[in-house]
């Protein structure tokens, strides 16, 4: 894995939006940030597409993704990834302490890298209420295609 910070801070309100969640995809990949496309920009506000667009993307690449949804509290999710997954790296989803969604890579128990501009961390859930674990994993991992959403 490399650690490289996101090019875009999020400010909407400027006319630009953040990049984290594409800047942890590319450091599990190895790649650079600009090198997995910024669906930010255009599905910012349409969380079906942008997660749709991100997955066909992945799939492509030759990967998938295994995502599961959280009411808890941090420390928890991070003990029970820990406990089961403990060597795996994977991306954390959650508020920022600047307060809006963020994506940070993580490994066991502990947030490996996070790649804010300015170490934005993980204070607590999305604003839906939930911690968003992804795990990425290899297309064969999946036996058939998903049914559209």
């Amino acid at each position: 894995m490399i650690k490289r910070k996101q090019l875009f801070r999020h400010r909407p309100d400027e006319g630009t939006i953040g990049d984290c969640h594409r800047t942890a995809i590319a450091c599990l990949l190895d790649l650079e940030p600009e090198s997995v496309p910024h669906y930010g920009e255009q599905y910012f506000d349409e969380p079906v597409l942008f997660n749709a667009a991100f997955e066909g993307w992945l799939k492509r690449a030759g990967y998938r993704t295994i995502v599961i949804a959280y009411d808890d509290t941090l420390e928890n999710v991070l003990a029970s990834i820990n406990h089961q997954n403990g060597g795996a790296y994977y991306l954390l989803g959650g508020t920022s302490k600047t307060g809006v969604n963020h994506t940070v890579v993580c490994c066991g128990n502990e947030i490996t890298h996070d790649p804010s501009i300015d170490d934005a961390g993980i204070t607590g859930p999305c604003d839906d209420g939930y911690f968003w674990v992804t795990f990425l994993v290899p297309n064969f991992m999946y036996a058939k295609q998903p049914e559209p959403a």
